[in-house]
């Protein structure tokens, strides 16, 4: 699961011993890699404009995160050499 928070991220030091938040900045919390490799997937599937199969999708969820980078690439660069 992903979800997207507004917060303090960075902090400043502020006296002998204080800290300070300095400002607001976007951040996810990741609770699971699968919720990572489905969301690289989704955004594959946005970019290209095609739909995987959910066979498809669970098969690419079990593979290792830069295996699972490096074939959705691929797959890009095969998708647009088809279509010239």
């Amino acid at each position: 699961m992903i979800e997207h928070h507004q917060g303090y991220t960075a902090i400043k030091r502020y006296g002998r011993n204080s800290f300070r938040p300095v400002g607001k900045h976007p951040f996810k919390m990741i609770y699971n890699a699968r919720a990572v490799k489905y969301d690289l997937i989704q955004q594959f599937e946005a970019s290209t404009g095609i739909i995987l199969p959910n066979g498809v999708k669970e098969a690419l969820c079990t593979q290792s995160v830069p295996f699972l980078g490096k074939q959705l690439a691929g797959m890009k660069l095969q998708i647009k050499e088809n279509r010239k």
